[in-house]
């Protein structure tokens, strides 16, 4: 996406949950080196360069340091993660407060293309990330109308389990690889990698 990219309309909000507790990473994997740059970064930029302005990230308590040097971003504390990936929805959607489309991605998935947040904007409707098999996930994005039903997410299932319940489309990336989610370190050496490549 070029830095000549149209901006969204401030009504479309785009929020990156950043809480988790990276327990099967062993450590700080959003300040992990992925590429030539910290794995959180990638997911920053992408958002970036796909127009958004209404930008959020979900934080744990203290670990406002990872934004340090950001702009452009509003940065809300989500003070009990430990209850799963839904309390960090809940966050989100009340952060968002009047937006009429919010779309949900995750900062430690490094690959994820400005091109494919931007479509997901744009989309009509709730439209859910397709991954393997044909399993919806994240990135996702949602109307106004879907709100409620995000607020009242519980325990670690993420937004995806909205799939079975609420009328959906599905949005595949333009390629698979851009789906990797840094959740191991042996994730991480293969995100790196494949980022290299692109540089290459």
């Amino acid at each position: 996406m070029s830095t000549s990219t149209p901006l969204l309309d401030p009504g479309i909000a785009l929020v990156l949950l950043a809480a988790g507790s990276a327990r099967r990473f062993g450590g700080d994997k959003l300040s992990a080196e992925c590429g030539g740059k910290r794995v959180i970064e990638w997911a920053l930029e992408a958002a970036e360069k796909a127009g958004f302005v209404t930008r959020t990230i979900v934080l744990p308590v203290g670990k406002e340091s990872l934004m340090t040097s950001v702009s452009g971003w509003q940065v809300v504390e989500n003070p009990a993660p430990d209850e799963g990936l839904a309390s960090s929805i809940r966050v989100a959607v009340k952060a968002v407060g009047t937006a009429q489309r919010l779309v949900i991605a995750l900062a430690d998935m490094p690959l994820v293309a400005p091109s494919h947040l931007r479509a997901l904007a744009l989309a009509d409707g709730t439209v859910f990330t397709e991954h393997s098999a044909g399993r919806a996930g994240v990135p996702a994005a949602f109307p106004r109308g879907a709100f409620r039903q995000l607020s009242e997410l519980k325990g670690d299932r993420g937004a995806a389990i909205l799939a079975g319940t609420i009328d959906h489309t599905m949005l595949s990336p333009a390629d698979p690889s851009n789906l990797i989610d840094v959740d191991t370190p042996a994730a991480l050496a293969e995100a790196s990698d494949l980022l290299g490549a692109l540089k290459r």
